[in-house]
């Protein structure tokens, strides 16, 4: 079940990575992967929430909750970036950086990124056999992703006022809760993810799920968000370090003086 399971999630998010190459070779957007992100794992926790057996009122739960993310997600990043033509920095010095043709440079990228994908949605290979939310674990992770899924949206939200207002060019954004944490959308996703870990948890073996949200945490903690902040320090140097200096990484914290 679980080797089938990874076989699955990779087949998914290596075809909807590739998919998405062949528009970053239309537009010359590399970004587009970021919406890949929600459409794989969407994909990922769809089948296998929505297969192999009747459909149980946790499990038609679950893929709910799974499909709202893909929804929230992938609608934001469509409509605040990819729909604009923005392109990202990050991606840009990936690019200039690489010794080979670009286009198979960012098709070995994707590629990695499908495999990462597949780690993710491991957790829904457990999800999936959780048929009724009577657990206390499972009614847990269902307020953990309230509690993930309403902090993003306010996270996103504060980020994005603050970019559309063209006096904060080369500031930093210290709205709400980016007061307290540099990171606080990466906060609440890793809340969410842990949600559906516990959702999962008294399935058989359901503890692995927790290799979810882990490998989230540490992939955020020490490649995202330090890539992402290299970015912010080259733009805006001064004001991006006092930023560092008096602001939470991740977990919301108050400021040091």
């Amino acid at each position: 079940m679980i080797i089938s399971g990874i076989v699955l999630n990779l087949l998914i998010g290596a075809g909807t990575l590739t998919g998405l190459w062949f528009i970053y070779l239309w537009k010359r957007n590399p970004a587009v992967v970021d919406l890949g992100w929600a459409i794989g794992l969407t994909l990922m926790g769809l089948v296998h929430n929505l297969s192999g057996g009747p459909l149980s009122a946790g499990k038609g739960l679950t893929a709910l909750l799974i499909l709202l993310w893909g929804l929230r997600l992938g609608g934001y990043l469509f409509w605040t970036r990819l729909r604009l033509g923005k392109k990202d920095a990050r991606y840009e010095s990936l690019r200039r950086r690489s010794n080979i043709p670009a286009s198979l440079h960012f098709l070995i990228h994707y590629l990695i990124q499908a495999c990462f994908q597949a780690v993710v949605g491991f957790v829904f290979i457990f999800t999936a056999q959780n048929v009724a939310f009577d657990s206390i674990w499972a009614k847990a992770g269902f307020l953990l992703w309230c509690v993930g899924c309403g902090g993003s949206i306010a996270t996103d939200a504060q980020l994005h006022r603050f970019r559309t207002r063209s006096d904060n060019r080369g500031q930093v954004c210290q709205a709400g809760l980016w007061n307290y944490s540099r990171h606080p959308n990466y906060f609440f996703e890793i809340l969410l993810w842990f949600g559906f870990a516990l959702i999962g948890l008294s399935a058989r073996l359901g503890w692995l799920g927790l290799i979810s949200p882990i490998t989230l945490l540490l992939t955020m903690t020490f490649i995202t968000g330090p890539v992402s902040e290299r970015e912010s320090l080259k733009s805006k140097p001064d004001v991006y370090r006092r930023y560092q200096k008096t602001t939470s990484m991740i977990v919301p914290w108050f400021k040091k003086s």
